[in-house]
């Protein structure tokens, strides 16, 4: 049987599928307007999958209730997947953020778009043309929206609470003494709040950062000078971020200047930029970090490593510890090894016993 036939015969046994869910006459949530197409008639399955042209297993189920708390949960699907007009539907291409949404944006009353994203993405590094508006070499390599972000749920912030971030009952009551839709009270507070931190916590930042920079083909292709992620991770910062700490930099606290969009990163050689040695000191010496630091702190090499062609300093200084660390502790463990030899064998000898 060849493969283009297993891959119709698949096919075809999917279309069955969404056939048969839509004669089950199941509908979706009433809660859960976006759906108002009631796509979650079939996508609300967690087996519902096809392989495609390429022999990849692809997944098209869809966690409602994931869904519901999420930063899209007002977006209908069709907002997003704009060529799906029929059901059973073709294959869908792929989204296209830039997209005018459905949704209006509130202060100009216009329907809402991330163009302006994407305005500022094409000025920063990041850009996958140069400042002659001609193609980057190697520009597959750069970040697309998706390579950054998926659809994060809320985290909601309370400012009534010291320690644990969370839904305030105390925030709400102040919201139901003049918004009486209760619907609304929790997409309003959830969308405020959210914003007010970073959806991310500064782990997660560094690991999206690494899928690129910690990437050995694409570090050489590009000519940078460092594992960016790793470097980071072996810094103080690096190991607070590990056990969760969302009280110190990540990779955006540094690297994006204060009040802009984080997709305003720009070049270490760009006077504007936030890490330009000009601008470099403001970075340690903000409110958040800081406050009394020196202009010498802001020199320390965030991003060295053990590379002697690197970090000459570097190297050696973390030579020096090694050697003095390995000097120090394998002779004394060597001791204790002794001793305990000694200890448990008091009879034991190296010499041998005449006859």
């Amino acid at each position: 049987m060849s493969t283009t036939y297993i891959r119709k015969f698949r096919y075809a046994g999917i279309v069955m599928f969404l056939m048969l869910c839509m004669l089950a006459g199941t509908s979706a949530s009433p809660a859960d307007a976006s759906d108002i197409t009631n796509c979650l008639l079939c996508h609300k399955y967690p087996g519902i999958s096809r392989v495609d042209e390429e022999g990849k297993l692809r997944l098209f189920y869809v966690n409602e209730d994931v869904f519901n708390n999420s930063v899209h949960m007002k977006v209908k699907c069709e907002g997003c997947h704009t060529d799906i007009k029929k059901i059973p539907h073709d294959t869908a291409k792929k989204v296209d953020c830039l997209v005018e949404c459905h949704i209006t944006e509130p202060s100009t009353e216009t329907k809402f778009s991330h163009r302006d994203v994407a305005t500022y993405l094409e000025k920063s590094v990041h850009s996958t043309k140069d400042e002659k508006g001609q193609p980057k070499e190697f520009a597959e390599d750069l970040p697309s929206c998706k390579e950054c972000h998926d659809n994060p749920l809320y985290r909601p912030l309370s400012f009534f609470k010291s320690q644990t971030p969370g839904i305030s009952e105390d925030a709400l009551g102040r919201c139901r003494t003049c918004h009486k839709k209760e619907e609304f009270i929790y997409r309003f507070y959830n969308h405020i709040t959210s914003r007010l931190h970073k959806t991310r916590i500064p782990l997660n930042i560094a690991e999206v950062c690494a899928r690129c920079h910690d990437n050995p083909d694409i570090v050489a292709r590009h000519n940078l000078s460092t594992r960016a992620a790793f470097s980071y991770g072996e810094t103080f910062h690096g190991k607070a971020a590990k056990y969760l700490s969302e009280k110190i930099p990540d990779c955006l606290d540094c690297h994006v200047k204060k009040g802009t969009s984080v997709h305003q990163m720009l070049s270490h050689e760009d006077p504007r930029s936030s890490i330009h040695k000009n601008n470099r000191s403001n970075i340690c010496s903000n409110t958040d970090c800081h406050p009394d630091a020196s202009q010498k702190l802001s020199n320390y090499a965030v991003h060295a490593e053990f590379n002697l062609e690197q970090s000459k300093t570097h190297y050696f200084f973390t030579l020096f510890f090694i050697m003095l660390t390995g000097g120090t502790l394998l002779p004394l463990m060597g001791i204790i090894f002794l001793d305990l030899v000694r200890r448990f064998f008091p009879n034991a000898s190296m010499k041998r016993r005449k006859k």
